[in-house]
């Protein structure tokens, strides 16, 4: 099988690469074609090409490459790369859009109406249309099962253990946490209105509670979420790490107690799912994705995001439960794998691709 991969981007925190063609890669004969500049080092085993942020180039790129190769499969990831997709097919080689399958990572209110507009476009004109869980499927509008509800499937994300068992094995002796704390917590996401981290920030302003606690992502609220922190009672050590590789993220992960996301809409994040394995407790909103994963009762608070006090209470009782907390890592990881393996999300798509070809 040959396969044609379309996406925004490609690094560490890709899921098109991180899940999808690196989790297929001794399967499956891929190219990986990425609208913006790589910013990893690509796997050997996976052909790769960058438009480096040209529209008019992703555009020369998949033209020559629709007429140099015969690709059994397209897999898009994103509506704009669906669209550039769709100009450079028009108007003789419409007949691969038989061959296409679009991926839609998150749920549909989160989006910009600029993107769901290029999805929707999208949507309607490819074979099948995956969405990453139950909920992000849930999420689209009612005319979509309507209209076209027969080509849409909901395939829930899964991550890949076996490369948190990897990053555990080989992890050095540095720790990314000071070794002395009692509570360590971890935040992983872009710093934005979406994420939600303002919610966390006022929680420990009101709470004074002593623990440490690192964000590691980028954003456009990352300059007024520093300057917020700057109230917060010296008690509560506060770091912003920036966008770091997957590899930290997850090492991360593996040191922190707590993995907190009080996000306002996902589609099925990863990142929660890559904290359960490592063994931390969530605090969670109580969002359909988050509902969806449904961890353990007893390593996980759910908070309401309109109650400000649910918020509180989540950290009162990791402050109190605390010793408990960290005796129980095992049963986040093995409920999470149970469930969230990568392989089986994996065994479905190649399924999906073998039943179109």
């Amino acid at each position: 099988m040959k396969l044609l991969r379309l996406a925004t981007t490609l690094n560490s925190t890709s899921a098109p690469y991180n899940q999808f063609s690196l989790g297929l890669k001794k399967d499956i004969d891929q190219t990986f074609l990425s609208l913006l500049k790589n910013e990893i080092k690509v796997d050997k085993a996976i052909s790769y090409l960058s438009a480096e942020g040209s529209i008019f180039k992703m555009f020369k790129l998949l033209r020559k490459q629709i007429n140099s190769n015969k690709y059994d499969i397209i897999h898009i990831h994103s509506g704009i790369t669906g669209l550039i997709f769709l100009f450079s097919i028009f108007p003789f080689k419409l007949f691969l859009l038989r061959k296409t399958i679009f991926t839609l990572h998150n749920s549909w209110h989160v989006l910009k109406f600029r993107n769901q507009l290029l999805d929707l476009l999208i949507i309607f004109l490819v074979k099948k249309v995956c969405t990453c869980g139950i909920s992000c499927k849930k999420s689209l509008p009612t005319f979509f099962e309507l209209l076209v509800g027969k080509k849409i499937i909901a395939v829930v994300n899964g991550f890949d253990n076996e490369r948190i068992d990897f990053i555990e094995n080989s992890k050095t002796k540095d720790q990314h946490f000071n070794f002395e704390t009692e509570i360590k917590i971890v935040c992983v996401g872009a710093l934005n209105d979406t994420k939600n981290q303002i919610a966390i920030l006022e929680a420990l302003k009101k709470m004074q509670m002593k623990c440490e606690v690192v964000f590691l992502g980028d954003g456009n609220k990352k300059n007024s979420l520093i300057n917020f922190s700057k109230s917060i009672s010296n008690k509560t050590k506060i770091i912003f790490k920036g966008k770091v590789s997957r590899k930290i993220a997850i090492e991360h992960m593996l040191e922190a107690d707590i993995s907190i996301s009080l996000s306002k809409g996902e589609g099925l994040p990863i990142a929660v799912l890559e904290s359960m394995y490592a063994g931390c407790y969530n605090i969670l909103s109580s969002i359909p994705p988050h509902n969806e994963i449904s961890p353990p009762k007893d390593r996980c608070f759910f908070v309401n995001l309109s109650n400000k006090l649910e918020i509180i209470d989540s950290l009162m009782y990791v402050k109190e439960n605390i010793n408990d907390i960290k005796k129980n890592r095992s049963k986040s990881k093995s409920y999470s794998i149970n469930n969230f393996g990568l392989k089986k999300m994996l065994k479905e798509y190649v399924q999906l691709y073998d039943s179109i070809l």
